[in-house]
């Protein structure tokens, strides 16, 4: 999501313990605050409630992106279960090349390295005839070993990538990729409108949860965009603005 905070309108605030709030203005506290009441608010108010609030097109919003996050945990569950699928159906998978590690070289040729290595040039690094037969050869196995671990996962993966092609998977992916950009969008546009009331202050914190945040951190970055709206509204709220 963008960095740049929300600017929100100062018209049409209701009266309000001015006290309360500049004690909440303070960045930690102010969020805590505002978290709690998710916890213990229900998410929307009744429909007809939420027509006369002040924060009724922020409700309305939240029921949309509600839709929309349900779609998107379907399409997460579906495609989780075909790939799982997939995968149970493709042989057992092989070492990674990023895992595979060098054994170690054995003590006497080392010594023969070492030996070898105090009277080449550094030009003559790279070259490996400064090195004894018995070194070379264990380099060349070595060689052989890790090019095997990749002719081995390269073989598996292309079959992995086959299956998954047969199964248009990549579509899925990218139908998946648009309903998390469509949450995404909502949140924007609900951290775009500017919270009346504590409760539209909520929603805005609950479409931070679903798209990806957390409200719970010791550490709360004011230059996320739904904290830094809910940070303008108590700014606005408490006549800071």
């Amino acid at each position: 999501m963008p960095n740049t905070p929300v600017r929100a309108a100062a018209e049409g605030m209701p009266a309000i313990n001015r006290r309360r709030l500049l004690n909440l203005t303070g960045a930690g506290l102010a969020l805590a605050a505002t978290a709690a009441s998710v916890r213990n608010a229900s998410a929307t108010p009744p429909v007809a409630a939420a027509a006369e609030h002040p924060d009724a097109e922020l409700f309305r919003l939240e029921q949309e992106m509600e839709a929309a996050h349900a779609r998107m945990e379907t399409a997460s569950e579906s495609n989780s279960a075909l790939s799982d699928k997939l995968e149970a159906l493709l042989p057992p998978r092989p070492l990674h090349p990023t895992d595979w590690k060098s054994p170690e070289m054995p003590a006497h040729l080392k010594q023969q390295w070492d030996d070898g290595l105090k009277n080449v040039l550094f030009g003559d690094l790279a070259k490996r005839d400064w090195q004894s037969e018995p070194v070379r050869a264990w380099f060349d196995a070595i060689d052989r070993g890790k090019a095997q671990v990749q002719a081995s996962w390269d073989e598996w993966s292309t079959l992995r990538d086959e299956r998954y092609r047969e199964r248009n998977f990549d579509a899925l992916e990218e139908a998946f990729n648009a309903c998390v950009s469509e949450v995404d969008e909502f949140t924007k546009r609900i951290c775009s409108i500017p919270a009346h009331t504590f409760e539209g202050m909520a929603v805005k914190l609950r479409a931070h949860v679903r798209s990806g945040g957390e409200i719970e951190k010791e550490e709360m970055y004011l230059d996320d965009y739904a904290l830094a709206s809910i940070a303008a509204d108590i700014r606005r709220l408490a006549g800071e603005s």
